[in-house]
This record gives C-alpha cells, sequence and structure tokens, in this order.
C-alpha cells in the first residue's frame, strides 16, 4: 500500500480529529503535512484557535510521520511530548509539518512545526516520542 493511502486509511478511522475537521495535506517517507481549519468552536475565549487543538494537529503529525517509517499492519502511540506556544494563529487555518529525527525499532523520534497558513509564521514547536504497536 502506499504511504498516502496508509496514513489517510488511519486518518479516517480517528473520530476526534474529524471531530476537529483535521485534513491530510502530503505524505513522504518521514514527514507529513495535516491542516484544520478555525471554527467558532475550536476557539478560546479571545478568539483563536485553542492551544489543545494546535496541540493534537502536531501530535497527530508527529504520529503519522512515525508510522510512515513502520511495516504495514503496525500502528503508532504517543509516549510523550513537549509543545511550545510561539504565538497565537490569527489566520483561519493552521498546518502542522512533521517529520522523524529518528525512527529505531520500538520508538521514533519526531518534530513539528505549526504554522499559521495565513501569516505562514510559526505558531508551534512539538518534539514528540512515539512507539511502534504490533497488534
Amino acid at each position: 500500500m502506499d504511504l498516502y493511502k496508509k496514513i489517510e486509511n488511519s486518518l479516517e478511522k480517528q473520530k476526534f480529529s474529524a471531530l476537529l475537521g483535521i485534513q491530510l495535506e502530503k505524505v513522504e517517507p518521514g514527514f507529513v503535512s495535516l491542516s484544520c481549519k478555525k471554527r467558532d468552536d475550536l476557539t478560546q475565549q479571545v478568539g483563536f484557535i485553542h492551544a489543545g487543538v494546535t496541540t493534537t494537529v502536531a501530535d497527530s503529525a508527529c504520529g503519522y510521520a512515525a508510522l510512515t517509517t513502520m511495516d504495514e499492519g503496525d500502528e503508532v502511540l504517543s509516549v510523550e511530548f513537549k509543545v511550545n506556544m510561539l504565538r497565537p494563529a490569527v489566520g483561519e487555518e493552521i498546518r502542522a509539518d512533521a517529520r522523524v529525527i529518528k525512527a529505531g525499532k520500538t520508538l521514533t523520534i519526531t518534530e513539528a512545526t505549526v504554522y499559521d497558513t495565513q501569516t505562514n509564521k510559526e505558531i508551534a514547536k512539538m518534539q514528540a516520542t512515539m512507539i511502534r504497536v504490533t497488534p
């Protein structure tokens, strides 16, 4: 199965991602890009996209970047992550570009940069550790 279809199939099974409206943008070996459009129900009290949404998009992108390095049938789960919010997103959409730093047999280290697509400014950075799960 090609990588794009592998990630697309997995994303379609994620009910929370569907609730947020997360979309698959790009897939390459060791790289995934996801986006999410701003909606009123995804904002915080000042009207910016909520940090929880930003974190979820980055975490999902990191997980899927890791999954591109894993065998067919493997799944991936987050073990830990650290996120820094750099500035609020003022635009109508965010995009998380995630890449694998080091793919191991069990653990994979990833990083993501989240952008405001209107300004193309970085709004968050994440470093995440993912674990391979073999059903």
